[in-house]
């Protein structure tokens, strides 16, 4: 129960910056700290570059390169947002998130579900370019800027 709970409080440190100022939420130094940790993890762990992340948040766009594909998948998994056979469950983050952007992740989650691919890496992917592809002002404005 402890590592779910790690991973919900993961999950919210993940998508932090998604979340627009004025809706009154702050996190701790000490969270967004870790966040960062665990993306130089997943950088390591993959071998995307720090190329690779400048370039995908300055340009708005997500690459298609493997090992981008698989930080995504990377990140996901840290936070408990994706289980071991590849599903997705941003529905976790409900139990964390201010109720006031709920209506967002539930938007993303009606709409994207989980998009399947060849490998986690490749589900990972897909259904990141589809909540972009949903709802990309949130996802660019208030998530990808804690990742990049």
């Amino acid at each position: 129960m402890a590592s779910w709970n790690f991973g919900l409080l993961l999950g919210l440190l993940i998508i932090y910056d998604f979340i627009p100022a004025n809706e009154g939420v702050e996190m701790s130094p000490m969270i967004i700290k870790q966040v960062k940790k665990l993306r130089l993890r997943c950088i390591n762990q993959t071998g995307a570059s720090a190329e690779i992340m400048e370039e995908f948040t300055r340009k708005r766009e997500i690459p298609s390169f493997p090992e981008f594909k698989c930080f995504i998948h990377c990140m996901f998994d840290m936070f408990g947002l994706i289980d071991s056979q590849n599903v997705m469950h941003l529905d976790a983050l409900l139990e964390v998130l201010p109720v006031e952007i709920h209506h967002v992740i539930n938007g993303l989650i009606e709409a994207c579900g989980t998009k399947k691919g060849l490998d986690g890496c490749e589900t990972a992917y897909e259904t990141m370019q589809c909540y972009i592809n949903v709802n990309g002002k949130f996802i660019w404005d208030e998530i990808i800027v804690m990742l990049g």
